[in-house]
């Protein structure tokens, strides 16, 4: 992933120089007549801001994959105790469908300069409330993950997207006469 990042990284900021070049400098005579026209330098221009544009969201992307990569460290009895975001975000997946029961959810985490911060992406199941699911996702993963690695939970946000159905629909009812 990182080296097709890298690559498309190295594209997209080679075709950024190429178009601000050209639509700075013009594009040589012997080519496409229409480009050298105001109008193909403004199409050049607007090629140049897009893909500067994107070059800038593959580096907002790539810093934030590197820093979502870094380990959580905290001191041990005889050492420094090191522990990959990877193993903590399994941690919380395995609680989570364990402990509660539930399945197709995400969870995103953050390391801090002295703890973590999650962010849990579900649908709400069925007949389940928000807020005291809430609760008892807060609750568990800040107590289970504290107790079991020795770094602090500092946040652990919910984002619902939709609600999960495992019943099927109901036809509708007959009316009564």
């Amino acid at each position: 992933m990182l080296v097709v990042a890298t690559a498309a990284l190295i594209v997209m900021t080679g075709a950024a120089g190429l178009a601000v070049w050209f639509a700075v400098a013009g594009v040589p005579q012997g080519w496409l007549p229409g480009v050298t026209t105001w109008w193909g330098r403004t199409v050049l221009g607007v090629l140049a801001v897009s893909f500067l544009g994107a070059a800038a969201l593959a580096i907002k992307y790539a810093g934030e994959y590197g820093a979502s990569q870094r380990a959580v460290r905290r001191p041990g009895p005889k050492g420094e105790i090191i522990i990959a975001p990877r193993a903590i975000r399994e941690l919380a997946t395995a609680l989570l469908s364990r402990e509660l029961g539930l399945s197709g959810f995400r969870v995103a985490l953050r390391p801090g300069a002295d703890g973590v911060y999650l962010k849990v992406i579900m649908r709400l199941p069925a007949g389940e409330e928000a807020p005291k699911l809430a609760d008892r996702i807060q609750e568990l993963l800040s107590r289970e993950i504290q107790s079991k690695t020795g770094i602090p939970v500092h946040e652990i946000n919910l984002a619902i997207r939709g609600t999960a159905s495992h019943e099927p629909p109901t036809p509708p009812s007959e009316p009564v006469e």
